[in-house]
């Protein structure tokens, strides 16, 4: 391979899949510590509220206004919502996956760079082998994706089962 081709793989593969797995990794990571962070405070709260059923101060009620049974079953519902979310989207899966792939492709520039490692070898072209090494980097993230895929149906008959790629 030459320099140029290989540059421009660089700049356009390894340094763009970089990117994304760092913004993806990233992005999975906010939403799953907001989810965490609101589940915590409600979760605490749920309880407290609860306890306040009946509460009065000397002659008045603390809440007149708010029927307590209601915002108790409001708030666990809120809960449970936000629960079953967190496991349908699996934030915290993608985020461990997403940074798990880019630390896999973080250190093959460097490797690269330094002639070290499978680099190293005499008589290798080291441009193809860095490309060969990206590459299954990524086709096994690929081939991981989306892991429901993977599950046939077992409730619809009229469904194929998946293919197997040889």
């Amino acid at each position: 391979m030459d320099q140029i081709t290989f540059d421009k793989y660089v700049e356009d593969r390894y340094i763009k899949q970089m990117d994304y797995y760092q913004q993806a990794s990233a992005k999975n990571q906010k939403k799953y510590k907001q989810f965490q962070w609101v589940l915590i405070i409600l979760s605490a709260l749920t309880p407290v509220i609860a306890a306040l059923n009946g509460v009065k101060s000397g002659a008045i009620n603390i809440y007149p206004l708010i029927n307590v049974n209601i915002l108790v079953v409001t708030v666990s519902s809120i809960v449970a919502i936000l629960t079953t979310g967190l496991k349908t989207f699996n934030y915290q899966e993608l985020w461990i996956k997403y940074r798990s792939t880019y630390e896999k492709l973080k250190p093959e520039i460097y490797y690269y760079n330094f002639n070290i490692g499978p680099y190293a070898a005499n008589d290798v072209d080291r441009e193809s082998v860095f490309v060969t090494r990206i590459e299954a980097i990524l086709d096994t993230e690929h081939t991981q994706w989306p892991p429901a895929k993977s599950i046939p149906n077992t409730q619809d008959k009229s469904v194929d089962p998946p293919i197997s790629k040889k």
